[in-house]
């Protein structure tokens, strides 16, 4: 993975970033265990396949519906 300097921190960012505003289920809220296993399966294996290629910037906002609920349930999980 290629690393730049992020503007004019001396914080390194990967050049490119994992978005979260297409795996996530819809794009209302709903409870939690309305989504599919094999959708939030599918989400960890992105995010996981991300941090193994050396992406660490995955990007999520709240107006991506599901999107950051999934995210956080695959965060903890994970190891840097």
């Amino acid at each position: 993975m290629k690393y730049r300097r992020f503007g004019r921190t001396e914080l390194v960012m990967p050049v490119i970033s994992c978005g979260g505003m297409r795996y996530q289920f819809k794009w209302q809220d709903v409870d939690p265990k309305e989504i599919p296993r094999k959708n939030q399966e599918n989400v960890e294996a992105c995010i996981h396949r991300a941090l193994e290629l050396g992406i660490n910037h995955i990007e999520t906002a709240r107006g991506y519906g599901t999107s950051e609920m999934q995210l956080g349930n695959v965060l903890p999980k994970t190891t840097p």
